[in-house]
């Protein structure tokens, strides 16, 4: 195809990735890695309350320690990742990354040692964060720099597909210690040859850009950006959806065995989660491009309330179930690709990093703090049939803020 220019453009480039597609496996399961302790805690929740009398809201804490943490020390990781390249950070990061999951083995009888094993867990964690597989990609790719993106994001769809039912298997063989030290041996064993070998040393390209005239400027406007109605109510919009769609996926497990299904038969059906998760990114990033980015992120918002609908309505029905699973997925995976692609249309790509960095931090908190108040809710009820009804008015009200954002602003404005 041609631009308007008429310079030809490929839709592909595949000099680049015949050039640096080899780390691609690398980065996707890179992105496996980054949210196997979140999908492992739905099957960990029951084994951990019947031997420890601990509640599910006080198990679920865990994820919110991990959360505070890796927002208040990302500044940290970032500069060492800017310092050291995505290739040291990860070869250092993998093996600490296995040794705190497995360490997770270890935890109680005091509440206090789960909690604190969560904190090294978070550490951990920094150093195979997300952005520790998009900068190395960012590096290498110019013309797919997107796409190849999306392709590793969709680690995260793989592991809620997998990591339920992997689970669920290990501890049914081994219990939830040895559950855990099977997901740490793993993830080392999978993980760390391929970054090993597939991630080049030299590979990486020093793109030495010109500096912007604009670049002085880049820091006061970014700190405007953040106190404008319209980026508020966009933060403000990813972070309740995040509570709702986080508060449901993790305990996906948990509230299809209350409705009685066998925790390996539930874990199963939950991985439709993850099936879900990479259409809904593949779908998503297609329709972003043909309609207004706000219906997409307010379709996303209607898919999650459909599939706390079909739950409350069903009971029992595997059907039903999986539709519900599968919903949610296509939901949450075309919804955080919505808001990054709202950020780029609405402020200047400038201050994308900084101010896509609050969304995706504020999205982290909610996705700490939604499990916490979900089991809380169940701790006191003994059901989760209020969280399921609680995602109706907090959809609603994302949706609402999604579609206030008002028409794109003219690209001309925006430089």
């Amino acid at each position: 195809m041609k631009t308007k220019t008429g310079e030809s453009k490929q839709l592909i480039a595949w000099q680049e990735w015949r050039q640096f597609g080899g780390i691609m496996p690398a980065c996707l399961f890179g992105m496996v890695l980054v949210a196997i302790h979140s999908y492992a805690l739905g099957v960990m929740i029951e084994p951990l309350e019947r031997e420890f009398g601990w509640s599910r809201s006080q198990i679920s804490a865990g994820p919110l320690v991990t959360s505070i943490v890796t927002l208040l020390m990302a500044p940290v990781a970032g500069r060492a990742l800017d310092r050291y390249g995505p290739r040291r950070i990860a070869l250092i990061g993998i093996p600490v990354f296995s040794v705190a999951l497995g360490l997770l083995s270890t935890a109680g009888p005091s509440l206090i040692s789960w909690l604190a094993l969560y904190v090294v867990l978070a550490l951990a964690l920094l150093l195979i964060f997300p952005t520790v597989w998009t900068a190395a990609i960012a590096t290498r790719f110019d013309k797919n720099r997107g796409l190849a993106m999306s392709i590793a994001l969709s680690g995260t769809g793989i592991t809620s597909a997998i990591v339920p039912v992997l689970t669920a298997k290990l501890v049914e063989e081994f219990g939830w210690r040895g559950g855990y030290v099977g997901l740490a041996a793993l993830s080392f064993v999978i993980a760390y040859p391929l970054i090993y070998f597939l991630f080049d040393r030299d590979g990486e390209k020093s793109r030495q850009e010109q500096p912007s005239p604009h670049a002085s400027a880049a820091a006061p406007r970014a700190t405007n950006e953040f106190r404008s109605p319209r980026f508020i109510r966009l933060a403000l919009s990813a972070l309740i959806y995040s509570v709702g769609a986080t508060g449901l996926g993790i305990n996906a497990v948990p509230i299809l065995m209350q409705e009685g299904f066998a925790l390996v038969r539930a874990a199963e059906i939950a991985g439709l989660l993850g099936i879900g998760t990479i259409t809904g990114r593949v779908l998503g990033g297609f329709l972003l491009d043909l309609v207004d980015g706000r219906l997409v992120a307010t379709g996303c918002g209607m898919a999650a309330m459909l599939s706390a609908g079909v739950l409350l309505a069903t009971d029992q029905s595997p059907g039903a179930a999986m539709a519900a699973c599968f919903l949610l997925g296509l939901a949450s995976g075309a919804e955080y690709d919505a808001c990054a692609y709202l950020t780029t249309r609405y402020f200047s790509h400038r201050v994308f990093g900084s101010l896509f960095g609050v969304i995706g931090a504020l999205s982290a908190v909610g996705s700490g703090f939604s499990p916490l108040i979900a089991n809380a809710i169940y701790d006191v009820t003994g059901t989760y049939e209020a969280v399921l009804w609680g995602i109706f008015p907090l959809f609603t009200i994302a949706s609402v803020l999604f579609l206030s954002l008002g028409k794109y602003p003219d690209k001309a404005d925006l430089a």
